[in-house]
């Protein structure tokens, strides 16, 4: 089950940004402090909890303005070497969990370029900039996505993985030629393809295929 820890201010901002992630990790818990995030990495400080506790798949710092941010960072690397940290800079994108704030004066580039280069000198594995996390099943532990395909769309994937024309896969299957065109039709469009090579490439992209 995969785990994403979010280190960010309660705002709206950051409660878009959870509400996006949901679709890729099973736990999303956030913190706003360092002592919740410290415990959010090792669990509870006397072993008492009475249950095992499993340290989170990566976590997402978020940076602003102040300086908590930065001792965040610190935090992870000391007590979870091997969890991945992933700083998230202010940007004015909407999806971005920390745009509420106005913009500071110097320009945005700047500063991120600035929180940029602390995260990277702190041992944070990435820093995310707007639009980053469009698309999150890329994030460490997160789910990747997968399309449900029917059983016969699948049947015509197969086909499409061994080079078969539709007249073979249809040969195939005992059907209609046209009935295998409609099947390629449906999973082109749920699996977002233009065409047979990209229908096949996203169905391994996606574990539909092995």
């Amino acid at each position: 089950m995969g785990s994403c820890l979010v280190f960010a201010a309660p705002t709206p901002a950051r409660d878009r940004l959870v509400a996006h992630l949901s679709s890729v990790f099973d736990a999303l818990p956030c913190v706003d402090t360092v002592p919740d995030l410290v415990l959010g990495l090792v669990g509870s400080a006397d072993g008492d909890s009475g249950a095992e506790h499993h340290a989170p798949d990566v976590v997402l710092v978020g940076a602003d303005d102040g300086s908590a941010w930065m001792e965040a960072v610190r935090q992870v690397r000391r007590r979870a070497p091997e969890t991945a940290v992933l700083v998230v800079g202010e940007t004015p994108d909407p999806l971005d969990a920390l745009a509420d704030r106005p913009l500071p004066e110097r320009p945005a580039s700047v500063a991120e370029d600035e929180r940029a280069a602390r995260a990277m000198r702190l041992g944070a594995r990435g820093f995310l900039r707007a639009g980053d996390l469009a698309d999150p099943s890329a994030l460490p532990g997160a789910r990747p996505a997968t399309t449900e395909l029917s059983e016969r769309e699948m049947d015509v994937l197969l086909g499409m993985t061994e080079g078969l024309s539709n007249a073979e896969i249809a040969a195939e299957l005992v059907v209609a030629e046209d009935t295998v065109k409609t099947h390629a039709r449906r999973l082109f469009r749920k699996l977002g393809a233009g065409d047979r090579a990209d229908a096949v490439a996203r169905g391994f992209r996606q574990g539909l295929l092995r």
